[in-house]
């Protein structure tokens, strides 16, 4: 009996220990509607209010060529268990940073996770945020 236990005690451990290890998952951002075929999509992941209104410091951040895309899937490695938000924008021109007119309305395309787009400003975090979990996913983000 004592050697049922032990097994058991090592068997709920080593299953403790894989489950901390499967925390960090790949994600694939899935960018649709770009309308321009020449660019970089500028992707970055927010995980707190602050610096994704700022548009600041994204914990996770990618650059990725168009190249005559419609669509494009950005893989992101061994992302952690969380809320984010993530801002996408199209640099059509490779500058980067956001092409915007006089008023300050975008030049460029943009998006959001969870596709919020209002009409007269950008998606807030809160919007914005979803969950990641322990399982890999598709965030599809529709460009405005």
């Amino acid at each position: 009996m004592p050697h049922a236990k032990l097994f058991l005690l090592i068997t709920l451990s080593m299953v403790t220990v894989a489950g901390c290890f499967a925390q960090n998952t790949k994600q694939t951002v899935v960018v649709t509607n770009i309308k321009s075929k020449k660019g970089k999509l500028m992707i970055g992941w927010y995980s707190n209010e602050a610096s994704y209104d700022e548009r600041k410091n994204p914990i996770f951040k990618k650059k990725a060529d168009v190249d005559k895309q419609g669509r494009v899937s950005v893989v992101f490695d061994n992302i952690p268990s969380g809320k984010y938000a993530i801002s996408v924008y199209l640099d059509e021109n490779e500058n980067d940073q956001m092409d915007t007119n006089f008023l300050g309305i975008p030049k460029e395309q943009y998006g959001f996770s969870n596709n919020i787009l209002p009409a007269t400003r950008a998606a807030n975090f809160s919007e914005a945020v979803f969950e990641i979990t322990n399982k890999p996913s598709e965030i599809l983000i529709r460009l405005k």
